[in-house]
């Protein structure tokens, strides 16, 4: 198991119960051991998560979630049934996520000679989700970790922490509903 997956699944663990989207803090740089060797990766103190509280069972919410990371276009490749935790943690892509741009989704800076970064670099993503029974009965706490690190593929440099816009984790939440009602 590699750090970022240690440190991906701490921050899991500790989720407070409400939405996060909290404001970047200052940058560090940490080693990284990766599928793509070792490397150093910028990393800001802000929290990747958000917690939804759906009013749903949590069976119910577990069932649906392998069809919702397909519709996204990321493999499920972490799945823990025992602590309901599914997705990947080492997700490689480059220019799109299933037909859309992944500068919809993530801010990876921008080149004056390409426009968004996200779009022409590698891009290594990882997406968590955790369910949990919620405190009302018959509710579910789903907490989603995203968080996405990008390096230009044909220079030879580390891997750089991009920020979410919010729209993959807003889509994730509405690809999960539309199925849940159905």
């Amino acid at each position: 198991m590699t750090t970022k997956h240690l440190l991906l699944l701490s921050l899991l663990g500790a989720c407070g119960g409400s939405a996060s989207s909290a404001a970047p803090s200052p940058v560090s740089s940490a080693p990284i051991s990766r599928p793509t060797g070792a490397g150093n990766m910028r990393v800001t103190a802000s929290d990747p998560s958000t917690v939804h509280i759906l009013p749903y069972q949590p069976d119910q919410v577990w069932r649906a979630l392998p069809g919702v990371f397909d519709s996204l276009g990321i493999e499920v490749a972490d799945l823990d049934p025992a602590k309901r935790m599914i997705g990947n943690t080492r997700f490689k892509v480059r220019g799109r996520l299933k037909n859309v741009p992944l500068s919809r989704y993530i801010d990876c800076g921008t080149s004056t000679q390409v426009g968004p970064n996200a779009d022409s670099y590698d891009v290594s993503i990882s997406l968590l989700a955790e369910v949990r029974p919620a405190e009302s009965s018959g509710s579910t706490r789903l907490t989603a970790i995203f968080d996405a690190l990008a390096k230009p593929g044909n220079f030879a440099q580390d891997y750089s922490q991009c920020s979410s816009k919010g729209a993959l984790e807003t889509r994730f939440i509405d690809i999960l509903n539309a199925r849940l009602k159905r």
